[in-house]
């Protein structure tokens, strides 16, 4: 093995183990005695040796129900109330007449 590959096998050992650190950076770099330079300059230089998968990666996506805005706003008098599709027409009457009694 050359000089130069020995490096890059060094430099490939400490990315993997900077990337599996969890830590920032500068912290990683402080820890191991190298500076940030030297740490971008490598990142760098061994991603752009290696070659790109054609194959499409994906991501778990997690749907959640929208909450949909009021289908109509009714106002009577200082009241007002949110009507949302599906409502109960029988449970709106009886709301309007209690609240037209107060009003």
């Amino acid at each position: 093995m050359t000089k130069a590959e020995q490096r890059q096998y060094e430099w490939t050992e400490r990315i993997r183990d900077y990337r599996s650190s969890g830590l920032t950076m500068s912290v990683w770099c402080e820890a191991q005695g190298l500076t940030l330079h030297q740490l971008k300059y490598w990142l760098r230089k061994i991603d752009s040796s290696q070659p790109r998968s054609s194959t499409p990666s994906f991501i778990p996506v997690t749907v959640s129900p929208r909450s949909s805005p009021p289908a109509l706003t009714l106002r009577i008098g200082p009241a007002s109330l949110d009507v949302q599709e599906g409502f109960s027409p029988e449970l709106l009457r009886q709301v309007v007449q209690a609240l037209e009694a107060l009003c």
